[in-house]
């Protein structure tokens, strides 16, 4: 399946892309979502970057005023 440029809600757990030789990993777990990206084939070994945010991370952005 390809994607266009657009915006586009996960609805499952994980959603596994490839982009330009990477394998990009988006999983929703129980306190946020986490992101890990390895070489395209490279699954099996620790991925090259991983980041994370918390829900309480956005529930802080939209409780504050300015």
């Amino acid at each position: 399946m390809n994607l266009k440029d657009d915006d586009y809600t996960l609805e499952e757990g994980a959603a596994w892309f490839t982009v330009k030789g990477f394998a990009i990993r988006i999983l929703s777990t129980d306190e946020g979502v986490v992101v890990d990206i390895w070489k395209d084939g490279g699954e099996m070994d620790s991925p090259i970057a991983s980041t994370y945010a918390y829900d309480s991370d956005i529930e802080t952005i939209e409780g504050e005023t300015a």
